[in-house]
C-alpha cells in the first residue's frame, strides 16, 4: 500500500466518522473509589511479540522430529512479526488471505452471534453493535483519572462487569450493567468485592447467569487463587494452590464457565506444560488442585500424536464440551520429511482430551494467516470469533468451518483482546 492509497483510505474512515462523539451519549459510573484498568498495561505480553521461549523449546524439537521422519503436527506459540493493530475494517479495506464467509447481520439474525460487544477505550468502555460496529454509548471511569482495565460478560449478552482501577494504578473495584433492548446500558451497580493491587489479577470470568465473579489472583510467594464472589454480596469462596500460574496479567480469558454453571475452567501453566483444568464449584474452596481435574494437557507427544502450545486463551465450550485455544502455527512434518504449515482454532475433547477438530484451518505461508486470539466461542464451538493475521494486518472476526468474516472493529487491537461479547 503506497502513501496515496494511505491517504484515501484515511479519508474514507475520516467521511465515515463525521458522527460526532457527543452524539453517542455517556454512562458515567457512580462516584465511588473505584479503580479503572488500562488498555493494555506496560509489561503486559502484546499479542504481536514473540514467544522466544517457546520458539527455542519447539526449534530443536521439530528438527529432531525431521531426521528421525515421523509424523508429528506442532502447534507453536510464537507471534507473526507484526506491529500495531487492525484498522477499521471498511468495503475499501484489502481482504485477509482466507476464504471468506457470509456477512455477519446473518450470523446475528440467526442467534448465532450476539448482537452486542463492549470493547476498551483509553479510559473506559464502549457499547457496539456487532453488526457494523458503531458505538451504542460510552461509559466513563467514576474517578479523574481512572481506567477500566477488563471486561466480562455473562451468557446472555446483556449483563457485563467491568473492573475500574484509579489514578493511584492498584487496587481494583468492579461494576455490573446490563444492556436493554437498544443496546443501551442502565445504570451501573457497584459490587462488593475488590483485588487489593491489580499488578496479582491474573483472570476474570462472569457466570453463565450473571449471579457469580470468579477473579483469578497471584498473591505472591507462588501462591495461585481462584475466588469466587456472589456478584451481590454473601460469602465467597476461595481455593488456592502452588506450583504453577493461572494466565497472565489482565488475561481475562484465563477462566471460564460452562453453561451449567457447575464448572469453572481454568489455565494451569507448570514449566513447559500448560493445561486446561475443571474447577467443581460446588465444592466449599480449599485447595485448587485438589477440588479440579485436568481436561487438556499440552505438553510432549509421542509418534503420530499431537504437541499443542497455545496462549492463556484456552476456553471451555459454553455447552461444556470442549476446550478450544488458538493455535498459531501447525507444522505438519510427513515421513518423507516434508513440512507443511498451517493456522486454526484446535478443539479438545474435555472426555478423553484429545484433538477433535480444528475451526479456521488454513494453509500459513510465512506466517501467514496466523491465529493468535481466541474471543467468543458458541455453544458447541462450531462458531467463535476471534483475531487473525493476514493480507499484512490483524483483523477481529466470526470464525465457523474454515470460513472467516471480518468485522468492523476500532483500530486498538487492545480493545479486543480485552473486550467481550
Amino acid at each position: 500500500m503506497n502513501l496515496i492509497e494511505d491517504r484515501i483510505r484515511a479519508a474514507a474512515r475520516a467521511a465515515a466518522e463525521t458522527v460526532t462523539p457527543d452524539s453517542v451519549p455517556p454512562l458515567e459510573l457512580p462516584t465511588a473509589r473505584s479503580r479503572r484498568f488500562g488498555r493494555r498495561p506496560r509489561g503486559a505480553r502484546s499479542p504481536h511479540a514473540t514467544w522466544a521461549p517457546w520458539v527455542a523449546r519447539l526449534t530443536p524439537v521439530a528438527a529432531a522430529l525431521a531426521v528421525i521422519a515421523i509424523v508429528l503436527t506442532v502447534v507453536t506459540v510464537s507471534h507473526p512479526p507484526h506491529q500495531g493493530g487492525p484498522d477499521l475494517v471498511t468495503g475499501i479495506a484489502a481482504r485477509p488471505d482466507v476464504p471468506l464467509g457470509p456477512p455477519v447481520s446473518t450470523y446475528v439474525r440467526s442467534g448465532q452471534v450476539p448482537p452486542y460487544f463492549v470493547t476498551l477505550t483509553p479510559s473506559g468502555a464502549a457499547v457496539h453493535l456487532t453488526v457494523g460496529g458503531a458505538a451504542v454509548a460510552t461509559i466513563r471511569p467514576s474517578l479523574p483519572g481512572g481506567k477500566v482495565v477488563a471486561v466480562t460478560a455473562a451468557g446472555d449478552d446483556r449483563t457485563f462487569v467491568l473492573a475500574e482501577q484509579g489514578q493511584e494504578r492498584k487496587a481494583v473495584t468492579f461494576y455490573q450493567f446490563r444492556l436493554g433492548s437498544s443496546g443501551r446500558p442502565g445504570g451501573l451497580t457497584r459490587l462488593p468485592m475488590s483485588v487489593a493491587d491489580e499488578k496479582r489479577m491474573t483472570g476474570l470470568a462472569l457466570s453463565a447467569d450473571g449471579t457469580r465473579l470468579a477473579i483469578a489472583v497471584a498473591r505472591g510467594g507462588g501462591v495461585q487463587q481462584v475466588r469466587l464472589y456472589p456478584v451481590h454480596g454473601g460469602p465467597a469462596r476461595t481455593w488456592s494452590a502452588t506450583g504453577g500460574t493461572i494466565g497472565d496479567r489482565f488475561t481475562s480469558r484465563s477462566l471460564s464457565w460452562s453453561a451449567s454453571q457447575r464448572t469453572l475452567a481454568f489455565n494451569w501453566s507448570v514449566g513447559q506444560t500448560a493445561s486446561v483444568r475443571l474447577l467443581d464449584t460446588g465444592s466449599g474452596g480449599g485447595s485448587l488442585l485438589a477440588a479440579s481435574h485436568p481436561a487438556v494437557t499440552l505438553a510432549s507427544a509421542g509418534m503420530g500424536q499431537t504437541l499443542s502450545r497455545c496462549l492463556q486463551d484456552m476456553i471451555i465450550t459454553p455447552n461444556g464440551s470442549a476446550i478450544i485455544c488458538p493455535s498459531g502455527t501447525i507444522t505438519e512434518i510427513a515421513k518423507d520429511g516434508t513440512i507443511t504449515y498451517s493456522t486454526g482454532f484446535s478443539e479438545f475433547s474435555v472426555t478423553t482430551g484429545r484433538l477433535t477438530r480444528i475451526t479456521g484451518h488454513w494453509p500459513q505461508k510465512q506466517e501467514d494467516p496466523f491465529v493468535y486470539h481466541l474471543l467468543w466461542s458458541g455453544a458447541s464451538g462450531q462458531v467463535l470469533i476471534g483475531s487473525v493475521h493476514s493480507a499484512g494486518r490483524d483483523w477481529v472476526g466470526v470464525i465457523s468451518g474454515n470460513r472467516f468474516t471480518p468485522l468492523n472493529t476500532p483500530r486498538a487491537l487492545g480493545t479486543y483482546e480485552f473486550g467481550t461479547w
